[in-house]
């Protein structure tokens, strides 16, 4: 029976990989051999059903949130059907590193399978980037606390530093009140 079936089939058994976020079902078994990608980054979530029909086959079938139901490939008998179904489900489960970020999604929440709870979008970069502006605002601002004051003519048209001893005298020189003022 099994060399029946290998002539049959060519010797080729169902066979699923995840390659660059993309599950790439290969169905040679099926009543009608197909090979079907599915690409992981797009997809809410679905799942891979074995449904029976009528007149005793069975087909792998992608059921979606929304209730649509698409046809993958109809089998001859069900152990055949359920074979491709864990097929599928250990290629997904190997193929954990290899799904895009915002990829399968739990639910219409848009939190992907890949870090439950959190939710993807740009907002992460947003938030960066105005971190990132108000860090160089704050470091501009030091600066300029840090830069040279501006320079002032005195008396007998000396320069010297504006600032807290601008006036008449030179720091920690005693001056009167009057001196004091008139130098403002």
């Amino acid at each position: 029976m099994k060399k029946l079936i290998q002539t049959v089939t060519g010797g080729y058994s169902s066979s699923a990989k995840v390659v660059d976020g993309t599950l790439i079902l290969s169905l040679p078994d099926a009543t009608s051999p197909v090979v079907w990608q599915m690409d992981l980054g797009q997809v809410r979530a679905s799942a891979l059903e074995v449904r029976e029909k009528e007149g005793g086959s069975f087909v792998l079938t992608l059921k979606t949130p929304r209730g649509d139901v698409n046809d993958i490939a109809p089998f001859a008998t069900r152990a055949q059907a359920v074979k491709a179904l864990m097929v599928a489900a250990q290629a997904l489960e190997q193929g954990r590193g290899q799904i895009r970020p915002g990829g399968i999604a739990n639910d219409d929440s848009g939190a992907s399978a890949a870090s439950p709870g959190k939710k993807s979008g740009r907002g992460g970069k947003w938030l960066a980037a105005l971190a990132g502006g108000i860090l160089l605002l704050i470091i501009f601002n030091v600066l300029l606390g840090q830069a040279p004051k501006k320079t002032t003519f005195g008396a007998g048209g000396k320069t010297e530093a504006a600032g807290p001893d601008t006036a008449q005298g030179a720091v920690g020189v005693p001056l009167s009140a009057d001196e004091f003022l008139r130098g403002r």
